[in-house]
């Protein structure tokens, strides 16, 4: 059974809901781990965002690239995926949903909190942990990151994260300051944790 994640103020409908097995069985925006990006994107365009987007990655090798989505979705401002360039069928690895926060980067982390809470019911056998860093991208350390993620038996995540941008640089990059719902595999969680500098 797949289970729709969109965010609201809540993000659940949990009445028949009391424990997932694993992040494959959610969909965002209609779109599962596991699934081919191919069935919404060309095989071109999936390239062509790839090459585009590498900059945000610099400190990673090449083995995955991201893909935005922003048209015909109902509840997120933009959703992104992580797929193996290298892929002939460019399977989703990874799935984020991404919502502005207002003014207040406390507001997003109220809202991830009560997301994480319900994600605590959910994923009840899944380890818990909260960090906090600069993002990487940002070299003078004034763009932040706060996050709550789980991990789930397969190893495979799924983890809440708010982003908060150095405004100079969300400015010029066109960035939001935002919440994340991102579903991950164990293979994508392993790429970003091995940076190559």
């Amino acid at each position: 059974m797949r289970i729709f994640l969109s965010v609201l103020i809540l993000i659940f409908n949990f009445q028949s809901l009391t424990k997932a097995d694993d992040i494959k069985d959610f969909e965002i925006e209609g779109i599962s781990i596991g699934d081919s990006l191919l069935d919404h994107f060309s095989k071109e365009e999936i390239l062509k965002q790839t090459e585009e987007n590498k900059y945000m990655y610099n400190y990673l090798t090449d083995e995955f690239g991201q893909i935005y989505k922003y048209n015909g979705l109902s509840k997120y401002f933009f959703v992104s995926f992580y797929v193996r360039p290298k892929d002939k069928n460019f399977i989703i690895h990874g799935i984020s949903g991404t919502m502005p926060h207002v003014e207040k980067i406390s507001e997003c982390h109220d809202q991830m909190n009560e997301i994480a809470n319900e994600f605590s019911t959910l994923f009840k056998d899944a380890k818990r942990k909260e960090t906090s860093y600069n993002h990487r991208i940002d070299k003078t350390g004034k763009s932040k990151v706060k996050e709550i993620f789980f991990i789930l038996k397969s190893n495979n995540e799924a983890r809440i994260v708010c982003m908060d941008f150095e405004e100079s640089l969300r400015l010029k990059n066109n960035w939001i300051d935002g919440l994340d719902i991102t579903l991950q595999t164990k293979e994508l969680t392993n790429w970003f944790n091995n940076p190559i500098d």
